[in-house]
């Protein structure tokens, strides 16, 4: 009996997330307006009566596809920060660390973060968005204030929020541009100077 190369589609819970990345895929490509349900099972490969038994609405797909992506980074920072705290590793160079979406440990994955800062800025509408976006922000604050703590700061969750959000906004500068850098040099810096700060 002749066998295929073709991988079977997933089933189940396999399924369910196979959908959600193709919510994300469709977010970072074109955005959140361009979801529907036949536009996700067409990207997913997958019938149109998935995407109707796994969620039954627009919002439901948005608010599950930002919980998954929430839940993952959230799961590698826990872990980055456990892992930091046992470690030799200075902790303002931790802390620089922490923060991203990498995919190969350099560089950020443009199409994660172009989805994740859509969904988020959807959030702005969304009550729902809302919440997981308030938990996936907490735990980076979290994260960074302990290792900001290590590192000598005299107000760690204000130095971790600044922190945050500089790299927000230079991040952001870079989807907008095109431009792709190293952005390690100059959060270091700032991190650094905040906690020089005490």
């Amino acid at each position: 009996m002749a066998t295929g190369t073709t991988n079977p589609r997933p089933r189940g819970a396999a399924r369910r997330e196979a959908l959600l990345e193709a919510v994300l895929r469709i977010v970072a490509e074109v955005g959140p307006d361009a979801v529907t349900h036949r536009r996700v099972a067409q990207v997913a490969q997958l019938p149109l009566a998935s995407t109707t038994y796994w969620f039954d609405s627009k919002e439901h797909l948005l608010n599950a596809a930002l919980e998954l992506a929430a839940d993952r980074d959230t799961a590698r920072l826990l872990e980055y920060g456990a892992e930091m705290e046992r470690s030799n590793v200075d902790p303002l160079d931790a802390a620089v660390g922490a923060i991203g979406d990498c995919d190969d440990g350099s560089q950020p994955n443009r199409g994660s973060l172009i989805a994740t800062f859509a969904l988020l800025l959807e959030a702005a509408r969304r009550p729902a968005l809302q919440q997981i976006a308030q938990r996936w922000t907490e735990a980076y604050l979290l994260t960074l204030s302990r290792l900001l703590e290590r590192a000598g700061s005299g107000s760690p969750r204000a130095d971790a929020e600044l922190l945050l959000g500089a790299t927000d906004g230079l991040l952001l500068e870079q989807l907008a541009s095109g431009t792709q850098e190293d952005l390690n040099p100059r959060l270091r810096r700032l991190a650094a100077a905040l906690v020089a700060q005490r």
